[in-house]
């Protein structure tokens, strides 16, 4: 088992400044976790692709950053504007990985999900994704399994509070 070390970075919104950064963070993404943050193998290509859409096309990226660096980030899709639903999608690098960081992020999306009105948050990982199934059982009990995967969803309503 790893020890925790407390992490020295911040965490914040990225903007659209912060692509190159974004970018980077998700390239140097080893094999498994880029497998396991889009569900298959990609190129390096769809993850520059995907990097720069996600920062221009209005959802929410939080990102952790040391050293002026993207290490860990998450974003935010809003999938149901009429039922105040949206989806996450978490990423940290191996080695900023058991520090805390997802457990800072899962707060930091949370919190920015309630300021847009968003009441109910899905958020699906790879079934042998233990640690994402971990982080979201510290935020919900409503884990589901489906086929290959799990989905947890969490219901941000302004009454719940987070554990």
């Amino acid at each position: 088992m790893m020890a925790t070390v407390a992490p020295r970075g911040q965490v914040r919104a990225l903007a659209p400044a912060d692509t190159d950064r974004y970018c980077n963070h998700l390239v140097r993404l080893d094999p498994a976790a880029r497998r396991m943050r889009f569900f298959e193998e990609v190129s390096d290509f769809h993850v520059l692709f995907h990097a720069g859409a996600a920062l221009s096309d209005g959802r929410a990226v939080v990102g952790y950053v040391e050293d002026d660096e993207v290490r860990g980030a998450c974003e935010l899709l809003e999938t149901d504007r009429a039922q105040h639903g949206a989806e996450a999608a978490f990423s940290v690098e191996n080695d900023w990985r058991c520090r805390g960081i997802g457990g800072l992020l899962m707060a930091a999306m949370i919190d920015d999900a309630r300021r847009r009105g968003v009441l109910r948050i899905e958020m699906q990982c790879l079934k042998s994704n233990a640690p994402m199934q971990a982080l979201a059982a510290r935020f919900t009990s409503d884990l589901r399994q489906i086929g290959d995967t799990t989905l947890a969803v969490l219901d941000n309503s302004p009454e719940i509070t987070a554990a």
